[in-house]
């Protein structure tokens, strides 16, 4: 463009010819070159102002290419990242909640006299002695819902026997039973408290190795627990069944309930159309001693509609006192109980001493239960060990039978008598365990005339726990 330019000037002047050559003064080519100077000038700028421009555009188309395979990246990154919030998010959940179980493998040897006749007819066997192999498994989870709610799920072997989770091997290798163990909600409501709702563990505390309740009992209702400082307690409320006028009594479902019988028996102004269902409390403290711990515990538990109904599972009392045409419960069971639990420490192993105490404020006799123990060590991680050992009472009406332990003394009341127990982990999560019972049964009411009071029995299992 410049050169162009250029010669369109030079072009222009020469055209004037000789005779507009000389007519022309100085001045006028001094003003002509001036322009041409500018004109040049001009010209020298505007190819500047275009060479930039060019750059800047090529510039331009740079960026351009740059943002694009940045927006592609980042839209790939953008999904990356999305499928790794997923992922996150499904580790989150995982990590709420937590697996457990355990299985246990029990061979286990009875002695019970009472057992003669059972076995009739058949000549050469100890009708006295039973021995059996049986296995316990659990499975279950806890599901941390929210920072304050959980969820409790567990499984178990035995059926629907509340006090056992055991089921006896043979059978011609037939299927064992497996029932809901556990299934409740515990919401912490306040930084001292909780509640907890549906087939749960016991909510209150029980002292050592007390068998004033059955440990495979799990209760259903509803409970409260709170915790402050050193004082702790629990209240609660159980149904125990659900009854009506023209409701069958309760049985198995291996033992089909009859319509023939009713459930309870009107008297004494009582109804039978009530449900049953179990009213308690407890409050505790610990006592720092030193190094050790005294825990001491008061409660109180209620059986409301009970007196006069006939037993709730299998219609088995459980040593309790029957009376009446449909063989009723003949009392209530009010029970007050007490327990104190002392742990310390013996060189390089712990030390427990605890006792237990009942009394059923209904009937006049034959209505207190005591126990006492002690355990040293404990077997749980890798070649640890414990040995104890305990006594206890319980009276034929002193506690409520449907949920008393189901070992001592064959699972009834009216017992007395001794176990010794021992222990040992060889890793971790497994233990071997040995419990023998040196009891008495009937030791205030004969079971009939042949036997009397005070019929031994003797029971020895030897278990092989694992956990996971």
């Amino acid at each position: 463009m410049k050169n162009m330019l250029i010669a369109s000037a030079v072009a222009a002047v020469l055209s004037i010819g000789p005779a507009g050559a000389m007519a022309a003064s100085a001045d006028d080519l001094a003003q002509i070159r001036e322009q041409l100077q500018g004109l040049m000038q001009r010209v020298d700028k505007l190819e500047q102002e275009n060479t930039e421009l060019k750059a800047e555009n090529e510039n331009l188309k740079a960026q351009d290419d740059y943002l694009k395979a940045e927006t592609k990246g980042l839209r790939k990154d953008a999904a990356t990242l999305a499928s790794d919030a997923g992922k996150v998010k499904g580790a989150d959940w995982a990590g709420r909640i937590t697996a457990k179980g355990d299985l246990r493998y029990r061979y286990e040897w009875i002695e019970d006299p009472t057992r003669q006749g059972v076995v009739s007819g058949l000549q050469g066997v100890n009708e006295t002695e039973q021995s059996r192999h049986r296995i316990r498994a659990r499975l279950g989870f806890d599901a941390k819902i929210t920072d304050t709610l959980l969820v409790g799920l567990q499984v178990a072997t035995g059926g629907d026997d509340p006090r056992s989770s055991n089921q006896t091997l043979g059978g011609a290798s037939s299927r064992k039973a497996i029932g809901f163990d556990l299934a409740y909600f515990d919401w912490k409501f306040a930084t001292w408290g909780n509640l907890i709702g549906g087939k749960m563990k016991y909510p209150f505390l029980r002292p050592g190795q007390s068998l004033f309740y059955d440990g495979d009992v799990n209760p259903e209702g509803l409970a409260m627990q709170f915790n402050r400082g050193m004082f702790f307690g629990s209240a609660f409320g159980f149904l125990v069944d659900e009854r009506n006028n023209a409701a069958r009594s309760s049985t198995s479902s291996s033992t089909p309930a009859t319509t023939t019988l009713t459930n309870c028996i009107a008297e004494a102004g009582r109804t039978c159309s009530k449900d049953v269902y179990t009213l308690g409390a407890q409050i505790g403290a610990r006592f720092p001693i030193g190094s050790s711990t005294l825990v001491a515990a008061v409660g109180y538990s209620d059986l409301k509609n009970g007196q006069g109904q006939r037993p709730f599972y299998n219609n088995n009392a459980n040593g309790n006192t029957l009376t009446g045409p449909f063989s009723g419960l003949a009392y209530d069971y009010n029970i007050i109980e007490g327990l104190a639990e002392f742990n310390t420490q013996v060189g390089t192993l712990p030390l427990q001493v605890w006792a237990n105490y009942a009394q059923n404020e209904d009937p006049d006799d034959l209505n207190t239960a005591w126990g006492a123990g002690v355990l040293l060590g404990k077997a749980s991680n890798y070649r640890t060990w414990e040995a104890g050992f305990g006594y206890q009472v319980v009276e034929k009406d002193a506690l409520f039978g449907q949920v008393i332990d189901s070992d001592f003394g064959d699972g009834t009341t009216d017992t007395e008598g001794w176990v010794i127990r021992a222990g040992w982990a060889p890793v971790r999560n497994t233990s071997l365990n040995a419990t023998y019972f040196i009891n008495s049964r009937f030791v205030d009411v004969p079971v009939n005339a042949v036997y009397g009071t005070k019929t031994d029995y003797d029971r020895l299992q030897l278990d092989f726990n694992m956990k996971f």
